[in-house]
């Protein structure tokens, strides 16, 4: 990895941390978009989860005290299942046709209305973890399911970053050790490149927490779809 390579991925794991610590969303999927550029999906997925995994982990430290155990747990058992039945299948999968699932998938969660049935069946906990769990060992993008889960809950906003980034630090956990077990992924070829993605994802929650209330959710969500459509293109053209 050149140190270009490496400085462009610090600033966007600011960037994304920060962004995904204020509105719960948004981060994942630019990241993810961004390292499939340069790297196939078994890479891919794992290596996403090791990056998301660590950004979360900052967001859980900074949002601690907001923790409802009761409901981590109701997600995180069914989420086991989940990603096991994916992992058994993702393997028959062509590079292309996986390319093709992630592209598809950022371009539904980024333009399907609320009251999509999907996004209906996430009002369960159980399904909710099922289907999250799923969806992240094939296109790792599984960040949005589980906030449709916790937005049906009508928490407060920091109630929902602080559990929301607890579910996702399993979740992202769960996918790395079965790609190293399924696919040999190498968590350590990587290790100082996640590290340093890691400090700067910190720094972008620390401040996110300034501004959870001081930025409009329509305008970041406008700006939002037209650039994950336009970062999904690139995957399939």
């Amino acid at each position: 990895m050149s140190l270009e390579f490496i400085a462009f991925f610090i600033i966007l794991s600011f960037l994304t941390s920060l962004l995904t610590s204020v509105f719960s969303m948004g981060g994942g999927l630019i990241m993810l978009v961004a390292l499939a550029q340069f790297f196939s999906p078994a890479i891919l997925i794992p290596l996403h989860g090791s990056v998301q995994l660590t950004n979360n982990l900052s967001r859980v430290f900074v949002y601690r005290n907001f923790f409802q155990w009761d409901l981590i747990r109701n997600i995180l058992f069914p989420t086991t299942f989940g990603a096991f039945l994916a992992i058994n299948l993702f393997g028959n999968l062509s590079e292309n046709i996986l390319l093709l699932l992630i592209a598809a998938t950022i371009l539904f969660l980024t333009w399907a209305p609320s009251n999509h049935l999907l996004f209906s069946l996430m009002k369960n906990d159980l399904s909710c973890g099922f289907i999250s769990g799923f969806a992240g060992i094939f296109v790792g993008a599984n960040g949005p399911l589980v906030t449709a889960c916790l937005r049906t809950k009508k928490l407060q906003p920091e109630i929902l970053i602080a559990n929301h980034g607890a579910i996702m630090v399993f979740q992202h956990l769960i996918k790395i050790i079965l790609f190293a077990s399924f696919f040999n992924f190498l968590i350590l070829d990587y290790l100082v490149f996640i590290i340093l993605m890691t400090i700067s994802g910190y720094f972008g929650a620390v401040i996110a927490k300034r501004l959870i209330i001081k930025i409009s959710l329509s305008k970041f969500d406008l700006i939002l779809k037209v650039l994950l459509t336009l970062l999904s293109l690139f995957l399939i053209v």
